[in-house]
């Protein structure tokens, strides 16, 4: 069930007024999950991105490559995950990363009811690159293409059979244990590691919406289906732009690179980087990494 909020909104691209129109939507998982997303939409769209938002943000953070779509006529639509921004479930948890896919699925089943014929793209930023790469191999739903930004495949850090212990046992008994990286360091390193990298205090309260804590059962599921995205790599069959930096201090670009050379079909690019970022469309390339994505897409259309 969808309910929605809309508003007109316009802007002014060079000396042309261009206007659109804005939503903010809510809809129902099949667990009855309440999850939220937003909409751009152009007077005469001629395509479709979905943007799936990475660990611990939302929707709301991809204005820039939002706002470079609707100008050239893209419609985007972006959901803020389970557990994640303004939809409902326990903050940085998900039972089974199945869930992710099936609330993908079922978002993509309505925007290509909503905008019969026209192209849909997915794009997918770590998490979300993730999400959309096993979404690609379990339903096989045809899309004109897929964009992978730093896709999470594996973490740069490897985990400790000390960990990889603590964890499976955490993941089976606690699943909903929230897991914050500055109270568990003594006893799992591996996930303090991450804290340099998980929103300060200072950018939590400026953006209420962003999330530091996880659960032992996300992790695990994460991990588990970057290894299960890799050794499925042969059943994704859609044209694809991967954006990654060979210096990304969370996720490991050797991975990266095994999945994007294990994948058989010959339409595929990638774009990298060596500065050390983990989102390229928030590093000092922004623009470049942006021009990059929008010219793989118009050549698509």
């Amino acid at each position: 069930m969808i309910s929605e909020i809309c508003q007109e909104v316009s802007f002014r691209d060079n000396l042309t007024w261009r206007y659109i129109m804005y939503s903010s939507n809510f809809f129902k998982s099949q667990d009855g999950i309440s999850l939220f997303y937003q909409t751009w939409i152009p007077s005469e769209p001629k395509a479709v991105i979905i943007i799936v938002h990475g660990a611990g943000e939302h929707s709301g953070r991809y204005q820039s490559i939002s706002e470079q779509c609707v100008k050239q006529g893209i419609a985007v639509v972006a959901p803020d995950l389970r557990g994640f921004g303004q939809s409902e479930g326990v903050r940085g948890h998900v039972n089974s990363f199945r869930d992710y896919v099936d609330d993908l699925h079922y978002l993509i089943e309505f925007v290509s009811a909503r905008f019969e014929h026209l192209p849909i793209f997915l794009f997918g930023h770590s998490l979300g690159g993730l999400i959309v790469i096993r979404y690609s191999q379990i339903y096989a739903y045809e899309t004109t293409g897929v964009i992978l930004s730093s896709p999470a495949l594996a973490l740069r850090f490897e985990l400790t059979s000390f960990s990889k212990k603590i964890l499976a046992v955490a993941s089976s008994v606690l699943p909903n244990l929230s897991i914050q990286p500055n109270r568990w360091e003594r006893i799992f390193r591996a996930v303090a590691s991450l804290e340099p990298y998980l929103p300060k205090k200072k950018e939590l309260k400026k953006d209420p919406l962003m999330t530091s804590q996880y659960t032992p059962r996300w992790l695990s599921e994460l991990i588990q289906n970057g290894v299960d995205a890799i050794a499925d790599a042969a059943l994704f069959q859609f044209p694809v732009l991967c954006v990654y930096d060979q210096k990304d201090p969370i996720v490991h670009p050797r991975f990266i690179q095994d999945f994007f050379h294990s994948v058989s079909i010959p339409d595929k690019h990638f774009v990298t980087f060596n500065d050390g970022f983990h989102h390229p469309l928030r590093a000092h390339y922004r623009d470049l990494a942006l021009d990059n994505v929008m010219q793989w897409i118009n050549k698509r259309l």
